[in-house]
């Protein structure tokens, strides 16, 4: 029955075929001389491979020194930033003890849009401030990154050309 149901197979359906027949004669050596000889075709370049893992090494290094400035900014930012609170808590201190002292309700009005004022404008100082200490440090980070990404390219460069010469 089942013999039957495969030679009818066969017949009808043209990918229906014995396929352990076809896998022996499959030979991988054969295999690996046919794509050997198709390579040669192609004349492959040799690569320096100890060039290579040394330009890959040179940008890991690159990459530590970007985010150790990275980090050093981050850590100058987080500590300005605890310095310009500490300052305002002192100004705060100071102002409610100069606004306790006043007697008249218009004085203090007028000390207290001053005060406002002058909040305003230290605030934007700082703000700046902050925003420059941020915009130094992405740039030292990403000059770092840049000039290795050059310095790269050329030696990739350079090592094609050294292994296209020496086929």
């Amino acid at each position: 029955m089942y013999n039957d149901f495969f030679k009818m197979a066969e017949k009808m359906n043209p990918f229906f075929a014995d396929y352990s027949k076809f896998m022996t004669d499959f030979d991988p050596k054969k295999v690996q001389d046919e794509f050997a000889k198709m390579t040669k075709q192609f004349e492959m370049p040799k690569v320096d491979i100890d060039a290579v893992v040394a330009a890959h090494q040179k940008n890991m290094d690159a990459l530590n020194a970007a985010n150790h400035v990275a980090v050093e900014g981050v850590q100058a930012f987080a500590k300005r930033q605890a310095e310009i609170l500490q300052q305002g808590v002192e100004e705060v201190s100071k102002i409610i003890a100069s606004l306790s002292k006043m007697e008249s309700p218009q004085a203090v009005a007028a000390a207290q849009a001053d005060l406002i004022k002058s909040a305003f404008g230290k605030s934007i100082e700082n703000t700046r401030e902050l925003a420059d200490l941020l915009t130094k440090s992405n740039s030292e980070a990403s000059d770092a990154i840049n000039s290795r990404v050059v310095e790269s390219l050329e030696e990739v460069k350079t090592i094609v050309l050294k292994g296209s010469k020496k086929k």
